[in-house]
Formats: C-alpha cells, sequence, structure tokens
C-alpha cells in the first residue's frame, strides 16, 4: 500500500458510482480496495480517512451514489469532486438514463455537496454516421444543455474530440474523424455559448483545441487548483504533474477502478471496457 496519501479515482476505468456504488462502499468500511490494473496485476490501496486526501468520482449517472445510506457519510468525513459526464445522444450510449432524468440527479448532488465541486464533461464529441446512412455529430446536445447547467451554477466544462482506438472497430458503428475546420468550427461555437452561459471550457488531451478556439483552456481534469480550493479538512498537499496520455493534463491520483468491471451503458465510443 502507498505510503502516503492521495487522492483516489473512481473511476475513469469504469462507471462505479452508476454500477458497483455496492462493492465500493463495501471496500471503504473495510477500509481498502484491491483492484484489477490490468496486465495481469492487482493492487490493493488504503480507503483509511488518515490515508485519503479526497475522491474523484465519474459517472454518467450518479443516482445511485447519491441515494446511497452511505452517501452523506461518506462526504461528511472525506473531500469529493465530481466529474458528471451529461451528453444526450441515444444513438451512441443506449442505456444511459434519460437527460431530464440525469439532470434531476445532478440538481440532487449539486444540493449535497455544492456546485463547486461538481464539473460538468461533454464527452466526447464525436462524427459517426447515423442509421439514416448519413454522417452527424453529436455537439448538439451540448448547446440544449449548458442552460441548464448553469441555472444550476455549475462553471466548469470539459470536452474532447473522440480518440479513435482500434478496439472501437466491431461495434455496429462508423466513426469519422474531424476535420481542422470542423474542429474549430465546433469549438468556436460551444466556447460562446459558454461565455453566455458564464462557464469556462477546457479541452481534454486535444492540445490544437486552445490555439483553434482562443479562450478554451487547456484541461487538468485532476486539478490541484480546484483540489485545493475544495479542500475541507486541511490535508491537501502539492500534487505532481501526472498525465495518463498524450495531452493530459491531470495531476497524480491513483484509479481504482477495475479493467475487469464492464460498464453496462454500453457507450459504443468508450475507451474502457464496456459491456456491449
Amino acid at each position: 500500500m502507498s505510503s502516503f496519501p492521495f487522492y483516489l479515482s473512481a473511476s475513469r476505468r469504469t462507471d462505479i458510482p452508476r454500477f458497483f456504488v455496492n462493492e465500493f462502499f463495501l471496500a471503504w468500511r473495510a477500509g481498502e480496495i484491491t483492484y484489477d490494473g490490468g496486465y495481469g496485476r492487482t493492487h490493493t490501496v488504503s480507503l483509511r480517512h488518515p490515508d485519503v486526501l479526497g475522491f474523484i468520482f465519474w459517472s454518467k449517472d450518479f443516482a445511485p451514489l447519491v441515494n446511497h445510506p452511505l452517501f452523506e457519510k461518506l462526504i461528511s468525513v472525506n473531500n469529493a469532486v465530481f466529474h458528471f459526464t451529461i451528453n444526450d445522444c441515444p444513438d451512441l450510449e443506449p442505456r444511459v438514463a434519460p437527460l431530464a432524468q440525469r439532470m434531476e440527479t445532478l440538481r440532487a448532488l449539486c444540493g449535497l455537496v455544492g456546485t463547486e465541486r461538481v464539473l460538468w464533461r461533454f464527452d466526447p464529441v464525436c462524427k459517426y454516421r447515423s442509421p439514416g446512412g448519413t454522417f452527424k455529430t453529436n455537439d448538439e446536445a451540448f448547446f440544449r444543455i449548458a442552460p441548464m447547467i448553469a441555472q444550476l451554477g455549475i462553471r466548469h466544462c470539459y470536452f474532447s474530440f473522440m480518440t479513435f482506438y482500434n478496439k472501437l472497430n466491431g461495434r455496429g458503428v462508423e466513426f469519422a474523424k474531424f476535420t481542422l475546420q470542423e474542429k474549430t468550427d465546433i469549438s468556436r461555437r460551444m466556447l460562446a455559448a459558454c461565455r453566455e452561459a458564464n462557464i469556462a471550457l477546457y479541452s481534454c488531451c486535444n492540445p490544437e483545441v486552445p490555439a483553434l478556439a482562443p479562450g478554451i483552456k487547456t484541461a487538468h481534469c485532476i486539478d490541484e487548483a480546484i483540489l485545493r480550493a475544495t479542500d475541507r479538512f486541511g490535508v491537501h498537499r502539492e500534487l505532481a504533474l501526472k498525465p495518463t496520455r498524450e495531452g493530459c493534463g491531470c495531476f497524480e491520483s491513483r484509479d481504482i477502478g477495475s479493467y475487469g468491471q464492464k460498464c453496462p451503458h454500453g457507450c459504443l465510443y468508450c475507451y474502457a471496457n464496456p459491456f456491449l
């Protein structure tokens, strides 16, 4: 186990708050979690309060976490921030809850933890061949959702253009790459909408985007400044940059999700291990 405390990420590998929340709380009560880090390796991490600086939760649907009887106890003794991915593209996200339902969950989450700890993700922006045969993009939903996010008082949005991986082949949908002009046009329209809504827009793992639309910031999705500002217990320590892939601006954390925990959302663009 680690000899000094970390922020724990739960998780970029799978949707723990939506589908594995009971396993998480069993581990939390036991004081440690063992996870599959891939390549035949398992790791055990302490979840004891002195060993945890805080949690970074990631999900498309926080309802099971928010409604869990131990959630309020968890946040009463731990720092936490929440990356809530809210897109609206049933073509590519076949088993994600309806948008209205997720917005109600978002409202409840903000009421419990404060909007300064909730970060909106519209991720990824995709170009794909629709069931009708023509190519389309999913960014239209961004402009419908942004005003609703702003009304709740959330002030950070993170987005990226889809990254192509070989594992995406054979998922029954044809993805296409954006031209540089398409990226420029979409990024500038998203930036304009965010400025109108008083939301800061961050580009995740697309280092070319801030130059295409000046005003978009380079993302640190695990952001030392936000973690420092939201620390309620005086435990934050200086963090090192520790990117997880090209273009990533994240600071150090330990991800406690397992690749073996297939995500039932089944999103067709997923780079992790969806249940399809």
